[in-house]
């Protein structure tokens, strides 16, 4: 009971209010009248039976506008804790209908606005979280851009293929594009149009064997005109061109060309079906980077290549390459005709190389290339050109000397090798270093340097045929 009265007192005004007159209508003035009714009538006029009636129905009545009063305040009060319960779980759209101007009703109120602002509240954090996703997202692109980026300038600053370093930019490029079709088309030399040099899932069956011209259908025009091709939810496709849409089956579409030293070398495309896309200036850019290293790439092999014409010695043994001896051979067998003076050309190879070099080891292969070369170096004259014509050819430009005398210098090489070769261990399987070896001379051989050439290298032949550590001239 005391706690009862101190949450009657602890009550806001127009709660305690109702309280104290729902409490009183229910209990004390019906108690009341009830007393009365027994002192004045019960004991002394028992027989005024319509007076105790009346005033019966007027106790009953108290009594029920008492609970009426009562559930006035409690039925709002279950509504507004259903309703604080369902904000809780969640349902914001619900609202709570009191109209009263007390404490209930401003209570009932104040849910309601606060129902409305969690909805709101709730409707941002779901926005904010949609952004975070798509920034997690860019950012995981470009984390993975930048790798593939590490990854293919580690590969390009290394010794190289250009078709290895076209086909791991073409594969990055497709996965950043959610796995979409992707190539590279470069310019041919000689033919001068433009083929597949590299691509990723293309659905075409041998999409290598397509080309196209500059200045045909659209790709040819990025080609030619040196612009970009752009296609998406932003940009619409103008014309239709069937080459395009065999590579590029896919709603959205990036086609740029590749300029090296102010040249177009060919195009880049790539594409995805992604709905409502459209390339963004972050997107461009990225694929702009990749373009670039295929530009890089290009113009480093092209470097590489130019830099191994221009050399003429082999690293490994200090002779010269097969490209200058090539070239030296032409201007003797030209000097021996204008002078009529004999040119000869010799060339020695190790037979088996690779069971020999899997029956030894490196190690030993390399030493016994050096020793070729040292015996080449140490038999012939300082007129006399030597060179390491292949991975196991070694090749000697014997000017002035004929068959004869020249096969006399191949024997004595032949020989010094044969020693050097007793003197390595030989492996289980009964592999090592053996030497063959043909000669030709100008003019009975020929008369230009791929004559004398292949000549060298049919006799070499025929000496493998013959036998072991053998030289054939004729």
């Amino acid at each position: 009971m005391e706690n009862l009265f101190r949450t009657f007192l602890d009550a806001p005004k127009g709660i305690k209010y109702k309280l104290t007159v729902a409490f009183a209508l229910m209990s004390v003035i019906p108690m009341l009248v009830f007393g009365y009714l027994i002192i004045q009538y019960v004991f002394p006029k028992v027989s005024d039976i319509w007076d105790i009636s009346i005033m019966v129905a007027f106790t009953i009545f108290l009594m029920i506008s008492g609970f009426y009063l009562a559930k006035m305040i409690i039925y709002p009060v279950i509504k507004i804790s259903a309703h604080a319960k369902g904000i809780l779980e969640g349902e914001f759209d619900k609202k709570i209908d009191i109209s009263r101007e007390d404490e209930i009703g401003e209570l009932g109120s104040s849910l309601n606005r606060l129902s409305t602002k969690l909805k709101q509240n709730m409707g941002e954090l779901r926005g904010y979280g949609e952004k975070i996703k798509e920034i997690n997202m860019e950012i995981n692109r470009k984390v993975f851009a930048l790798s593939g980026l590490l990854q293919i300038n580690n590969l390009i600053t290394s010794e190289f293929n250009l078709s290895e370093v076209l086909n791991l930019i073409i594969e990055k490029l497709a996965q950043l594009q959610q796995r979409g079709p992707a190539f590279v088309m470069l310019l041919r030399k000689g033919k001068g149009d433009l083929a597949i040099a590299a691509h990723a899932n293309l659905t075409l069956p041998q999409p290598e064997k397509v080309t196209i011209n500059p200045g045909q259908g659209l790709l040819g025009k990025v080609y030619a005109s040196g612009l970009p091709l752009i296609i998406d939810t932003e940009r619409s496709k103008i014309g239709n061109d069937k080459v395009l849409e065999e590579l590029l089956p896919t709603n959205n579409i990036m086609v740029l060309p590749l300029a090296s030293s102010g040249k177009i070398i060919g195009i880049l495309g790539v594409g995805n079906n992604l709905s409502g896309f459209s390339f963004s200036e972050e997107e461009i850019e990225v694929i702009s980077i990749f373009a670039k290293q295929i530009i890089l790439a290009f113009e480093n092999e092209t470097l590489q290549r130019k830099t191994k014409e221009l050399t003429v010695k082999d690293e490994l043994t200090g002779l010269y390459n097969e490209k200058y001896i090539r070239d030296r051979l032409e201007e003797e067998i030209k000097r021996a005709i204008s002078y009529q003076r004999p040119c000869s050309f010799i060339i020695l190879e190790i037979s088996d190389f690779e069971r020999y070099r899997n029956a030894v080891g490196e190690m030993l292969v390399i030493d016994a290339l050096k020793k070729i070369a040292q015996t080449f170096k140490e038999s012939t004259s300082e007129i006399d050109k030597v060179a390491r014509f292949s991975e196991s050819q070694f090749a000697a430009i014997l000017p002035e000397k004929n068959k004869r005398q020249s096969l006399e210098v191949a024997e004595n090489i032949r020989a010094e090798i044969s020693r050097f070769a007793d003197s390595q261990k030989k492996s289980g399987d009964g592999a090592f270093l053996r030497i063959n070896g043909g000669i030709s001379s100008t003019p009975l051989d020929g008369e230009t340097s791929i004559e004398l050439i292949n000549k060298a290298l049919a006799y070499t032949e025929k000496a493998k045929e013959e036998g072991e550590n053998k030289i054939v001239i004729s």
